[in-house]
């Protein structure tokens, strides 16, 4: 296999990057200048050794000496009470650049689909229900905000089975973001005063 075709299996493993778009890609990156290249590969691999995964909320964040949890997890300004439960770090970014939502966050990790055999495999529930059951913080909402699409439903349905029992004798309530999210819409890309009005119609 010669260098180009590593290259464009490389790519394809990229998320939403397909075989022709991966092969346009390596096409591109070859026809750089080498300063670009030896620039691009130093940010990636220092950017892969300075970021880290939050142990409590799992999202990545940047290294600090001086905590292990992520700035979220560590400010005392945030709500403690309501925790949203986010398919990816893009997500939980785009719900922060709203400033309307103060409450914690968990970071699933992924969605399940109809047809899987193992849906625990796909999202971080066992490590969710890890943080309901030895956090001593006064959790009281639970908001589930997941695309909505097919998968999100499914896994919406899927978090909500698996926590319901848990949470029943807490008092803890469990929500998802309101009407205004059209089918098929991916959360990453909802703009900010579709984000606020879904917040605020949470039920």
């Amino acid at each position: 296999m010669d260098s180009l075709t590593q290259l464009t299996e490389l790519l394809k493993k990229l998320p939403g990057i397909g075989p022709r778009q991966s092969r346009r890609l390596a096409f591109w990156f070859v026809r750089q200048d080498v300063a670009f290249i030896q620039s691009f590969s130093k940010t990636l691999l220092e950017a892969r050794s300075t970021i880290t995964v939050c142990p409590k909320c799992k999202r990545l964040h940047p290294k600090n000496s001086a905590r292990e949890q992520c700035a979220i997890c560590s400010s005392e300004a945030r709500d403690a009470t309501t925790v949203m439960l986010v398919e990816k770090d893009v997500d939980l970014e785009n719900i922060e650049r709203t400033g309307t939502y103060t409450g914690r966050y968990f970071v699933l990790g992924g969605t399940t689909s109809p047809l899987d055999a193992h849906p625990e495999k796909k999202v971080r529930i066992e490590s969710f229900l890890a943080l309901l059951a030895n956090t001593n913080e006064p959790i009281r909402e639970i908001i589930i905000a997941l695309s909505a699409t097919t998968e999100g439903e499914d896994t919406y349905t899927y978090i909500e089975e698996k926590i319901k029992p848990f949470i029943e004798s807490r008092g803890i309530v469990i929500t998802k973001l309101g009407r205004g999210l059209s089918t098929g819409t991916e959360l990453e890309y909802v703009d900010k005063d579709t984000m606020v009005h879904a917040l605020k119609r949470r039920s």
